[in-house]
C-alpha cells in the first residue's frame, strides 16, 4: 500500500522519499552511529517480532485454507488467501531488509543491484495487500446486497479474474516504473535508487508518480471501502430492525409495557456491534496507512532540489518520523489475519493445525455466539464448523390432536411458535452471512 509510493529506501538517505504510493522511505530510524547500542537492540527485537508475527499469522491462514476443503469451497476465502499471500510477501521480501537497515543505522548492506529490486517489491506487495482489502469489501457488499445474484455470478473464475487483476495492477505500478526509472525526480544525481558514494538505497519520487501511485494504491481503494462498508451497515441495520419488528408482531411478551423496551435494547445492541466490527476493519486500515500516504503526496512538494541541497534534507518531516509511518503501514499486514480470518471456521482450523482443541465457538447455552456480527462475511454459505445438533424450533408434535378439538389458546401458542421459528431462521440467516464474530 505504500506501494505506489516507491519505497525505494533500502538504505534510507537523509531525505525521506518524495512520496508516492510506495514512496521509499529513507532508511534508518537512527542516523549511522547515532544512539546507544541498547536502542538499536530494542529496535531490532521490536521489528523482528513484527516480522515474525506477520510471517506466522499469514502462513497459518494460507495453510488452513489450502488444507481444509470447507474453507477452500467458499469463494470469499480465495480473496482472503490471496490477501494472506500478499502480506506474506511483505514479510518476506520487504520488511526483513528494512529491519536490518534500521539496526545498521541506516546503511544499506545488500548492494546496489538489489536496491531497485527491493523498491519494486515494496511498492508491489503493499499495493497488492491494499487492493485485496478493497476486493474483499466489494465481495461482502455484493453478497449482502444481492445474495441470489451473488450465488450465481460469483464463480471461481470471476474470483480468480479479480485476484489476477489486483496482482497485475500492482506489478504495473511497481516493477515497470522502477526498472525504467520513471519514478525518480528529474533532478536526481543518479537514475537508480542507489545513492553513489554512500551505502544508501533511497529514492526521491517525482510529483506525477507520487500522486498517481498513491491514488491507485490507497485513496481510490479506501474510498471504495468506505462506501461499501457504509452500505453493508445500513443493510444489516435494516435486517436487525426487521427481525425486531417480527418479534413484536408475534406477541411474545407477557408484559407489554416492559418487553418491547427490552427488544429495542437488544436490537440497538446488535446494531452497535455491527458498527463496531466495521469500524475496526476501516479504523485499523486507515490508521496504519493514512499517515504514510499523506506524507507520500506531500514530500515531493516541500523538499528542496538536489542542486539547492545536495543532502536532500526534507523541509516537511524528520527521517525518524517518516520511518515510523512506514512501519505502521507494514504493520497492517500483521493485523489482517486477525481481522479477516478469525471467524469460527478459521479458529477451528487453526486449532487443528496447532494440535490443540480449544473452544472456538461458544456453548449451546450462549446463543449470542450465533447471532453476533462478524467482520467475516462468508458469502451466503451457512457456517457448520461448530454447529451442534439441537431441537428444531418449529417441529411441533401434533400427534393425537385434531384441529376440531383445538382451543383458541392452543392456536395462539402454535401461531406464536411459528413466529418464533421464523424469527430464529431469520437470525440464523443473518448470522451465517456475518459468520461467527471477532
Amino acid at each position: 500500500a505504500r506501494a505506489a509510493a516507491g519505497h525505494a529506501e533500502g538504505g534510507g538517505q537523509r531525505c525521506p522519499p518524495a512520496g508516492g504510493a510506495g514512496a521509499v522511505p529513507p532508511m534508518g530510524i537512527a542516523a549511522p552511529g547515532a544512539g546507544p547500542w541498547v536502542l538499536r537492540a530494542l529496535t531490532g527485537c521490536l521489528l523482528g517480532a513484527l516480522v515474525l508475527s506477520t510471517l506466522l499469522g499469514n502462513a497459518l491462514v494460507c495453510l488452513a485454507i489450502l488444507r481444509f476443503r470447507h474453507l477452500r469451497n467458499k469463494v470469499t476465502n480465495w480473496f482472503v488467501l490471496s490477501l494472506a499471500i500478499s502480506d506474506l510477501c511483505v514479510a518476506l521480501l520487504v520488511m526483513p531488509w528494512k529491519a536490518v537497515t534500521e539496526v545498521a543505522g541506516g546503511s544499506w548492506l545488500f548492494g546496489s543491484h538489489f536496491c531497485d529490486t527491493w523498491v519494486a517489491f515494496d511498492i508491489m506487495c503493499s499495493t497488492a495487500s491494499i487492493l485485496h482489502l478493497c476486493i474483499i469489501s466489494l465481495d461482502r457488499y455484493w453478497a449482502i446486497a444481492s445474495p441470489f445474484r451473488y450465488e450465481r455470478r460469483m464463480t471461481q473464475r470471476l474470483a480468480c479474474a479479480m485476484i489476477a487483476m489486483a496482482w497485475v495492477l500492482s506489478i504495473l505500478i511497481s516493477f515497470i516504473p522502477v526498472q525504467l526509472h520513471w519514478h525518480k525526480a528529474k533532478d536526481s544525481r543518479d537514475p537508480g535508487s542507489w545513492l553513489p558514494g554512500t551505502p544508501r538505497c533511497d529514492v526521491r519520487l517525482n510529483r506525477t508518480y507520487a500522486i498517481t501511485s498513491s491514488l491507485i494504491s490507497f485513496y481510490i481503494p479506501v474510498a471504495i471501502m468506505i462506501i461499501t462498508y457504509t452500505r453493508i451497515y445500513r443493510i444489516a441495520q435494516a435486517q436487525i430492525r426487521r427481525i425486531s419488528t417480527l418479534e413484536r408482531a408475534g406477541g411474545q411478551w407477557p408484559a407489554p409495557g416492559k418487553e418491547p423496551t427490552s427488544s429495542l435494547r437488544r436490537s440497538l445492541h446488535k446494531e452497535t456491534r455491527v458498527l463496531q466490527t466495521l469500524s475496526i476493519i476501516m479504523g485499523v486500515f486507515v490508521c496504519c496507512w493514512l499517515p504514510f500516504f499523506l506524507l507520500n503526496c506531500l514530500l515531493p512538494f516541500c523538499q528542496p532540489s538536489l542542486q539547492e541541497d545536495p543532502e536532500g534534507q526534507s523541509l516537511c518531516i524528520g527521517q525518524t518520523t517518516f520511518n515510523v509511518f512506514v512501519w505502521f503501514g507494514w504493520a497492517n499486514s500483521s493485523v489482517n489475519p486477525v481481522i479477516y480470518a478469525f471467524n469460527a471456521d478459521f479458529r477451528r482450523a487453526f486449532s487443528n493445525l496447532l494440535g490443540c482443541q480449544c473452544c472456538c465457538c461458544g456453548t449451546p447455552e450462549s446463543p449470542v455466539e450465533r447471532v453476533n456480527f462478524s467482520n467475516e462475511l462468508v458469502s451466503y454459505h451457512h457456517d457448520t464448523t461448530c454447529q451442534k445438533e439441537g431441537p428444531v424450533p418449529h417441529a411441533i408434535n401434533l400427534q393425537g390432536e385434531h384441529s376440531s378439538e383445538e382451543s383458541m389458546e392452543k392456536r395462539m401458542i402454535l401461531f406464536r411458535t411459528m413466529i418464533h421459528a421464523e424469527r430464529t431462521a431469520a437470525e440464523k440467516r443473518l448470522s451465517s452471512q456475518w459468520s461467527c464474530s471477532l
